[in-house]
């Protein structure tokens, strides 16, 4: 318990800086929000009364802690854009962002543990150097090219999958393996270091030397010790994820919070923006420090260091 109320106090003190930081780079950023939206036409008076009216015209000290108040409260403000509370729109985006986020994340961990297994056991073999090669080409694939392929290939010379958008679960193939293929290549990494370290420990040594089964070895004692490190992964993807689907959702014109972020950059809607950030920021802190407990929880010797 005292090891998790530290983390979560610093977990805080790092949202903070995140909001500080962020609401820094959006005020930075060339260009003026109300004259954007206002258009040329439209008269200075009427320019200085709207940026009165957005609290614009406050300093910027003032408008960061008016804004951090609000959002402690739940309220994220309203869309400069259109005029709805951002908070609605984040709700009508969420769910297609953590449909794709999760499948992602599934299949991400349904392949490449299986994978990584196979190429510790089978160790410098042909078998080995195959997936290794295969999780270098889906590491080093940009998410923005892997999408326009799988569209090239799948969409329009096969004509077999939707272009764009959501009309069901058919659409969400594309842009599922576009997120989840770079990143499985990390975890089936990792698995295969990992298990191939275990595999020279001494204990496992020990249980071969004392006659038991090769399942049980590796299942008991492999696994049980390998997956530690992965597992805890399952956990800070997720808010990578949620940040990284921004390109994928933009290839893929996605309903979700990537794109919605995306389009609110655009337009300079600094209320969407901010909150957008301050989610995946939330999110992050708190799959950080859900990890660090699921690690001390699954390895003793972590919790004997605490």
């Amino acid at each position: 318990m005292e090891y998790t109320i530290k983390r979560l106090i610093i977990g805080i003190f790092i949202v903070l800086a995140v909001t500080v930081i962020l609401f820094g780079i959006m005020h930075a950023m060339p260009g003026d929000p109300i004259e954007l939206l206002a258009g040329e036409r439209v008269s200075p008076e009427r320019i200085a009364q709207l940026k009165a009216q957005w609290g614009l015209d406050k300093p910027m000290y003032i408008q960061y802690f008016y804004w951090l108040s609000r959002i402690i409260r739940g309220d994220f403000g309203t869309s400069m854009v259109t005029k709805l509370p951002v908070i609605e729109l984040i709700k009508a985006r969420l769910p297609y962002t953590l449909l794709l986020t999760g499948s992602a994340l599934i299949v991400q961990y349904i392949i490449a543990i299986p994978l990584g297994l196979l190429a510790a056991l089978k160790w410098n073999s042909k078998i080995d150097r195959i997936v290794v090669t295969l999780s270098i080409v889906l590491w080093s694939m940009p998410n923005f090219w892997l999408g326009v392929l799988l569209m090239i290939i799948f969409g329009i010379k096969l004509n077999l999958l939707p272009l764009s958008g959501y009309s069901g679960l058919k659409s969400l193939i594309l842009p599922l393996l576009t997120l989840s293929l770079p990143s499985l290549a990390g975890t089936l990494r990792l698995t295969r270091s990992e298990v191939l370290e275990v595999l020279r420990e001494d204990y496992v040594l020990t249980a071969y030397a004392k006659g038991l089964p090769k399942y049980k070895v590796l299942i008991k004692h492999v696994l049980r010790n390998a997956l530690i490190p992965v597992t805890v992964m399952f956990f800070l993807y997720l808010p990578w994820l949620i940040g990284g689907s921004v390109i994928v959702e933009t290839v893929f014109a996605w309903p979700g919070m990537g794109r919605l972020l995306w389009k609110s950059i655009t337009v300079q809607d600094y209320a969407v923006v901010q909150a957008i950030i301050f989610i995946i920021a939330l999110l992050t802190v708190i799959s950080n420090t859900i990890g660090d407990i699921v690690s001390a929880v699954l390895d003793p010797r972590i919790r004997e260091s605490l």
